[in-house]
């Protein structure tokens, strides 16, 4: 094995990839055609090749080093539409809803995808730190590992369209957003408040309007449908990402985190990664995360995807309206504890014409009925020819004019909102009830 990376790096010989997958210290690639590609540690066959990283007893010298550093086809499968990972094993789901695992799934060990008998008609499919495989089936039930590895239904569920596995503990997605969990709970990790397990599947009662879910090796991870994503569980990796150690047996939300649109986390590990509506990738958790670094972080880090990009971090200001997220080419800053934002961008969002009056340094925004007149540097603003005070004084940044947000927001029939958790401005108008 080589050096750590602790930065991004692309991944060598392949392209066109529509899924990955990652286990302890191998993963994959899905490709447009269906076909998979893995690369990493090959100890128990687990790449999937036909071949296997063969080491000493005690000291863990390979002997046969057959691990890969670039991506290898794994000739077998086709059509695949989803592959999972854990520590020593791996499984695809097939596009005819069959299921195919390799690597510690049989001793001696299969290092090539071998067709697992019983598992048809699967559309999604999870594996967790300990090795347990769920599957949801077509009709909305869910199966796991039975006698000689056979599926057995978990009695009482139905509707589900999505499951996720942790250490020992299982979770399922309805299709209604309500999620369902049972097994260890240790740590809290079930999220229902308690640390009994539980042998039953049991609704999770702080959750609802969920849209997906994923978990960790310490407890699950979930994606709502406002954009905000929340997790419990152990914590000792920081992957709840509220900026503790803290475990929490109840479902707590990360810091800073909106408009996400997908999830995924670490099944062997501690880690947990977010994509924005707006293509950004944000990191928490140990080991690794991305950032250049090798520190733990408890909150959320945004990785860079190109050399240029400009970082923020969980504190950058944001600004929502009507549900939508706002984008500047300068963030939004507080001065004296009072939100300022881009003025030109705030106004025309919000259906404001303007007009620049260069000798007085004055900017005025006309919207309906309403005009709003503000000098550069004046504690004083216009509304419709009445004077009204400001909070903090128009100023100029970077080129750039900033205004307060409240009051802009307000003088055109607006109502502002301030969200601590994301550091969002949600700016409603009335009309659209968001």
């Amino acid at each position: 094995m080589g050096a750590p990376v602790e930065s991004p790096v692309q991944v060598k010989n392949i392209s066109n990839v529509r899924g990955i997958a990652a286990g302890n210290i191998h993963s994959f690639a899905i490709g447009q055609d269906g076909t998979v590609w893995g690369w990493g540690a090959n100890t128990d066959g687990t790449i999937g090749d036909g071949f296997e990283t063969t080491r000493k007893t005690g000291s863990g010298e390979a002997l046969d080093n057959q691990d890969r550093a670039v991506p290898v086809q794994v000739r077998e499968l086709k059509q695949i539409t989803k592959v999972v990972a854990n520590f020593a094993a791996s499984f695809a789901l097939k596009e005819d809803g069959t299921v195919w695992g390799w690597g510690f799934i049989s001793v001696p060990y299969t290092k090539i995808p071998a067709r697992l008998i019983g598992w048809t008609d699967m559309t999604d499919i999870a594996t967790g730190y300990t090795g347990n495989l769920l599957a949801v089936k077509s009709d909305g039930t869910v199966w796991t590992n039975g006698k000689n590895g056979l599926p057995a239904q978990v009695e009482g569920l139905s509707d589900i369209v999505k499951v996720a596995a942790s250490s020992g503990s299982s979770y399922a997605l309805k299709n209604d957003g309500t999620v369902w969990a049972w097994g260890q709970n240790y740590d809290g990790r079930l999220g229902d408040g308690t640390t009994v397990a539980k042998e039953a599947p049991t609704r999770n009662p702080f959750l609802q309007n969920v849209a997906d879910i994923s978990a960790t090796s310490g407890g699950a991870v979930y994606l709502l449908k406002d954009g905000t994503v929340w997790a419990n569980g152990t914590n000792r990796g920081g992957q709840l990402g509220i900026g503790s150690y803290e475990d929490s047996s109840i479902p707590v939300q990360v810091k800073g985190l909106t408009h996400i649109t997908q999830i995924s986390s670490s099944t062997t590990g501690n880690s947990v990664m977010a994509l924005r509506g707006d293509q950004t990738l944000w990191s928490w958790g140990d080991g690794y995360v991305g950032d250049g670094t090798e520190w733990w972080r408890t909150v959320p880090v945004m990785i860079k995807s190109y050399e240029n990009q400009i970082l923020e971090d969980i504190d950058t200001i944001k600004v929502d309206i009507n549900g939508k997220a706002i984008r500047f080419d300068h963030s939004p800053v507080l001065i004296f504890e009072k939100t300022m934002v881009p003025m030109r961008k705030i106004f025309e969002v919000l259906g404001a014409t303007l007009e620049w009056e260069q000798s007085t340094s004055t900017v005025h925004a006309i919207r309906g009925q309403t005009r709003i007149s503000l000098k550069i540097g004046d504690q004083q603003a216009l509304v419709n020819g009445a004077p009204v005070e400001l909070d903090a004084a128009a100023v100029i940044l970077n080129d750039s004019t900033f205004v307060p947000v409240r009051f802009i927001a307000e003088s055109l029939g607006t109502v502002v909102a301030w969200d601590d958790v994301t550091k969002t401005v949600k700016i409603t108008t009335p009309s659209t009830g968001k």
